[in-house]
């Protein structure tokens, strides 16, 4: 199970927020993708609700990370079910600050989107 989300994570990661390119550095979860996926696990909970539901989904959260690094503007671009969703928005919200995006050093705001999947199918939450 933590392969999988290992692999959907690099690939996530490789292609949105770990890019360097001439002098753009993407925002960053503090300590990498795998801190990313370690905070998830501790963190995010299935709702009670949504399991007795059975309630699966996919919803993907947008946020800002602002030049200091701290979360802003955390909305859901795709929802799934409210409940799902809810406990998404929550995680975000919680986060610690990112390292900023930067052009040539100087830090920027940018926006990040972050799929988060509930499927019980796995009995776990995939990121």
């Amino acid at each position: 199970m933590k392969t999988l989300f290992n692999l959907a994570l690099v690939l996530f990661f490789s292609t949105q927020l770990l890019a360097k390119s001439d002098g753009i550095v993407k925002p960053q979860f503090p300590g990498g993708e795998q801190a990313l996926v370690k905070y998830l696990d501790n963190n995010l909970k299935y709702p009670e609700e949504a399991q007795k539901q059975k309630w699966q989904g996919s919803t993907l959260i947008a946020f800002t990370v602002n030049e200091d690094g701290s979360i802003s503007n955390v909305r859901v671009l795709k929802s799934s079910k409210i409940i799902l969703d809810n406990e998404a928005l929550r995680i975000v919200k919680s986060m610690p600050k990112w390292a900023p995006a930067a052009v040539d050093g100087a830090p920027k705001k940018e926006m990040v989107v972050l799929p988060i999947t509930f499927d019980l199918t796995k009995k776990n939450i995939q990121y």
